[in-house]
């Protein structure tokens, strides 16, 4: 029998991210994944700027920009008539060169990209999980089973009993493990095992998913090309994105409902939409279902369920992958808590009361891009005419596209999410600011992430946090009590003193006590009366 602390199902960019972030914590884990080798055909394509702190923490951050375009590529996203036609409208969106170089600049005109280290990351879905496989490679504590299904599973008062199979062999093994978590995707063994459903609107339409290679598609797209291509010509509606920066894409092409699929040969799909007789090959074709579903629980007591296993996304926005990687932290510090013995028995309850409102808001701002897209793709009949007609029609189009930022550029869905709910969170009875998907407003209020501010060229608050809890002192405060309270509960605390009035006036209070993935758990002008109590709360054993 294998014994291991965590036995993890599925080695997507969840499941992989989990066990990075556990072993980063000490602990030791089994990853079982069916595919021998990465899929091949790409699927997320956008790293959120919250993912990309948590891979800060990891020493992955830069490792997952290299994976992806270019550092000097700006990532504008572009609405055409077809990709090679007339353009429409351009989000700009400045390259991670340009970020790094005129920071201050950029943030003056856009002052989300002062919120966090990074602003946007274009890199695939499957780039990243080789990666990612390439880092658990060189670690000592995770196992992989990579041509392995989990098959079956019981769980009892100690642990979990999992049965395990070799798919090319069929040979079997049994695991016991303190922990299971479901990171296998929408078809959840997991999720299928305890018995949990999914709600939501549903399946709410159709696409197809063509990647392809075109050599020489990008020495026709001008001087500053983009990444992401929305065509809006009749017969041609759907996505392109860049998966390289240089000859490999991807062409979503969404169906509307009602419109005939045909059997029409993917590569003419392909051309029509690009406008061009280009050199194609096809590389892979998928259809999948753009869906809203959300599990009713997100598992038992010692049986979790990740990413896609508890949450179906439309792609429209770039939240699916995000979201689930903000699961698997959330998961990691609390599954190491309890092994570690500081946690309390109610630590774990908590990933349900924090975690599944995210995947309801996320997963609803997603399908509500998707609802406005649909729109987007009932254009007038002279979008290609030449001629005053012609541009009339274009310029109709470009009035509606502004607001569709919050499908490009959702700085609130990716950093301004709260846990105030969240029975470990000591409320201050403060107002929260509004949760608006586009602007993201930085406090410290429990609940919120901590803000991102420099200590010093390079070095971020945020690198303050992660191994344990982390009290922040502004000024003068005893917090003799609050030391002691963690200590005598084994808790792990780092006390930092920070003497600089511009961040102490953007944490608001003189003390600010931050949890291991980063959010407030507590703040105040002075200790309170009963620090243990307080201890006791944030660690799950109130």
């Amino acid at each position: 029998m294998i014994d291991i602390p965590v036995l993890i199902a599925g080695a997507g960019p969840v499941g992989l991210s989990l066990a990075l972030d556990l072993a980063w914590r000490g602990i030791k884990s089994l990853i079982v994944e069916p595919l021998t080798e990465v899929q091949g055909h790409p699927r997320a394509i956008s790293i959120g700027v919250r993912t990309m702190e948590h891979f800060r923490r990891l020493g992955l951050d830069q490792k997952t920009i290299d994976a992806g375009v270019p550092r000097s590529r700006a990532l504008d996203v572009i609405y055409t008539t077809r990709m090679l036609g007339r353009e429409i409208f351009r989000f700009p969106i400045p390259s991670i060169d340009a970020l790094d170089e005129e920071r201050d600049a950029l943030a003056a005109e856009t002052p989300e990209i002062a919120a966090s280290p990074y602003y946007k990351t274009w890199t695939a879905q499957s780039p990243l999980e080789r990666m990612l496989r390439s880092e658990i490679a060189r670690q000592n504590l995770i196992e992989t089973r990579y041509g392995w299904r989990l098959d079956a599973f019981a769980e009892d008062d100690e642990g979990v009993t999992a049965q395990l199979v070799e798919l090319a062999t069929g040979r079997r093994e049994e695991c016991r493990a303190l922990y299971l978590a479901g990171c296998d995707g929408a078809n959840s063994a997991v999720r299928a095992g305890l018995g949990i459903a999914l709600a939501g609107r549903g399946t709410l339409g159709h696409a197809a998913g063509l990647y392809f290679r075109a050599p020489e598609l990008g020495t026709r797209l001008g001087v500053r090309p983009g990444v992401m291509y929305w065509m809006l010509a009749a017969g041609s509606g759907g996505v392109i994105y860049t998966i390289d920066g240089g000859a490999e894409w991807v062409f979503n092409r969404y169906f509307a409902a009602g419109e005939p699929r045909g059997d029409e040969d993917p590569i003419a799909l392909i051309r029509r939409a690009i406008g061009a007789d280009l050199a194609i090959e096809l590389l892979s074709a998928q259809e999948w279902l753009p869906r809203q579903l959300v599990a009713e629980h997100y598992g038992s007591a010692r049986c979790f369920l990740a990413g896609d296993a508890c949450h179906l996304f439309v792609p429209t926005g770039g939240f699916g992958m995000n979201t689930g990687i903000g699961d698997a932290v959330d998961l990691a510090w609390k599954i190491a808590a309890r092994i570690d013995g500081w946690g309390g028995a109610k630590l774990l309850a908590s990933y349900e009361a924090e975690r599944r409102p995210i995947g309801l808001f996320n997963t609803r701002e997603a399908a509500d891009n998707y609802d406005k897209s649909g729109a987007i793709f009932a254009v007038p009949p002279a979008l290609e005419a030449d001629g005053p007609e012609g541009d009339a029609a274009r310029e109709a189009v470009a009035a509606q596209l502004p607001p569709k930022i919050k499908h490009f550029a959702p700085i609130g869905v990716h950093l301004g999410y709260r846990y105030e709910d969240s029975p470990l969170i000591v409320p201050d009875e403060t107002l929260a600011p509004p949760l608006d998907s586009v602007r993201y407003v930085a406090t410290s209020r429990p609940g919120h992430r901590a803000p991102h501010a420099w200590l010093a060229p390079g070095r971020s608050v945020l690198d303050l946090f992660g191994a344990g809890f982390a009290l922040l002192r502004f000024g003068e405060a005893a917090t003799d009590g609050l030391i002691q309270a963690a200590r005598k509960s084994r808790m792990p605390l780092a006390v930092h003193d920070i003497r600089d009035d511009a961040i102490a006036q953007l944490y608001e209070r003189r003390l600010v006590l931050v949890r291991p993935d980063g959010h407030v758990a507590w703040r105040g002008d002075r200790a309170p009366p009963d620090p243990r109590s307080l201890i006791d709360r944030v660690r799950g054993a109130a």
